[in-house]
């Protein structure tokens, strides 16, 4: 079950544009549709070129050492650099592959791992060939692995560009704005088979006049509906061609659409595009919308931390969890646990679980009371286990069963998510990612009766940045809130 208004707005942590926001258009489900991507460009270009890095890094050591490729400084060189190259992002998919971007970086990382696997030579292999050592070591495992790593490179753009015009119909796109620009980002897609995009036509979005000869193919208001009308893969913003007014609402939007979104900035931004999320439309320069959580790999290793996290702090607290439950037991009786609807990832209801810290007089008090804190019919137990948050630990088998993470937004009840979403400009965008037993917001102290925007701010701007080092931070931090009761 779906909860009903899903807001389709974000906080001010989202790209900002100018002039005041436009007010929320009526508020879709999030669409569950994902993004059709070509088994090349989605799998196999990434895994070859790290395939091909790791080979080349390998190959270079064993040249160096004077032995075959086995061994354990090779593998480990060679792991070493597809790690680098894949936080550097140089395994990326783009509309544009350059050779001569890549270059730089690759090369940097070519001789950072070249230069440790050299010092390592002759400790790890003490009967190596005289040309391992020292400064000459290092440079022939950079000369070979960065001159095999590039010219790999070199070959899979070269393919990628090929199937590309191919089968450019591939991905469709739709162009949002209205106006000379809009027309030339059109003319480019159409012209330009290595892209991959084929244009299905422009979203006005209030900016100037629709360029003759283009159709108009809606509203920006309506972009959930219009990119499941049209199978549409990629948004292509271009911000001149949108009314100022406008911007803000419709970058909102489209960060809860499952497909890629490109922004074509104006000639008057001065804001520096990170080299991640930098594109190019036959030179004409673009931002990647984006935010990490919507990658498979990226979904995959929070999950395994949630599932190794849960799984041993279940291990760890038994003992816990047991005298909870028979305290509870205790001081009120039969029914230790609490279950209450919540709404998780998507706008999905799952059943949450709690120790009972009171028994509210029905279910309707349940699911549309906001607070109990000071309520009479808690007793010390109940208020012991709500001050330390210990009633919350049930809640690792939700994250066991896939309903929760360790870290994410705090889930709410389908009453109040209905409420907020109408009243709280991006409250619903947290929902992108699972929702969580702790959050950025809670170890902040926004939780309870505290603000529900600047709630929704942080929680936004804990999906937009984040990382499994950011979860590991925000796991310390709540440890240390419980520890010292300032969790409240």
């Amino acid at each position: 079950m779906r909860a009903q208004g899903l807001s389709a707005s974000i906080d001010s942590s989202a790209p900002v544009g100018s002039g005041a926001p436009l007010a929320d258009p009526p508020s879709p489900p999030l669409p569950r549709r994902r993004p059709r991507t070509p088994a090349l460009i989605a799998v196999l270009y990434p895994a070859c070129l790290a395939v091909a890095d790791g080979w080349a890094m390998a190959a270079a050591v064993s040249v160096a050492r004077g032995a075959g490729p086995d061994g354990a400084l090779p593998a480990a060189a060679s792991a070493a650099v597809i790690a680098l190259n894949a936080s550097g992002g140089l395994y990326r998919i783009r509309r544009s592959p350059s050779l001569l971007a890549d270059a730089r970086p690759v090369l940097v990382r070519t001789l950072v791992v070249g230069a440790l696997a050299a010092a390592l030579l002759p400790i790890l292999t003490p009967g190596a060939a005289p040309s391992s050592a020292g400064t000459a070591a290092w440079l022939l495992i950079a000369s070979v692995a960065g001159l095999l790593s590039l010219a790999a490179r070199a070959f899979g753009n070269a393919a990628v560009r090929t199937y590309r015009c191919r089968r450019s119909r591939a991905r469709t796109a739709l162009v949002v704005g209205t106006g000379a620009m809009s027309e030339h980002v059109v003319d480019i897609l159409l012209g330009r088979g290595d892209l991959g995009l084929a244009p299905v036509g422009l979203v006005a979005a209030g900016g100037t006049d629709a360029a003759p000869g283009q159709p108009v193919v809606g509203d920006a208001a309506d972009l959930p509906a219009l990119v499941e009308e049209h199978g549409a893969d990629t948004v292509v913003i271009v911000a001149e061609d949108v009314h100022p007014g406008r911007l803000d609402a419709v970058l909102r939007l489209v960060f809860g659409l499952p497909c890629e979104t490109l922004l074509v900035q104006p000639p008057s931004d001065v804001v520096p595009v990170a080299p991640a999320r930098r594109e190019y439309l036959a030179g004409l320069p673009c931002a990647r919308v984006d935010w990490r959580l919507r990658g498979a790999a990226a979904r995959l290793a929070k999950r395994a931390l949630d599932l190794t996290g849960a799984v041993c702090a279940l291990l760890l607290a038994a003992p816990v969890l047991a005298l909870c439950a028979a305290a509870v037991r205790l001081e009120g009786g039969p029914g230790v646990l609490f279950r209450q609807r919540r709404i998780g990832r998507g706008g999905e209801e799952f059943v949450l679980l709690k120790f009972r810290t009171l028994k509210p007089a029905d279910e309707q008090e349940s699911d549309t009371r906001w607070t109990v804190e000071g309520d009479h019919r808690m007793g010390p137990v109940g208020r012991f286990l709500r001050r330390t948050s210990l009633d919350e630990l049930p809640q690792l088998w939700n994250v066991v069963r896939g309903d929760m993470s360790l870290v994410g937004p705090r889930p709410e009840r389908p009453h109040f998510v209905e409420q907020f979403s109408r009243s709280c400009p991006g409250y619903m965008l947290r929902h992108r990612v699972p929702v969580g037993m702790t959050g950025w917001a809670q170890v902040h102290g926004f939780r309870g009766d505290t603000s529900i925007e600047l709630r929704a701010r942080l929680d936004n701007h804990y999906i937009d940045h984040w990382t499994i080092g950011s979860d590991l931070r925000i796991l310390l931090l709540t440890v240390r809130a419980m520890l010292c009761r300032d969790a409240a």
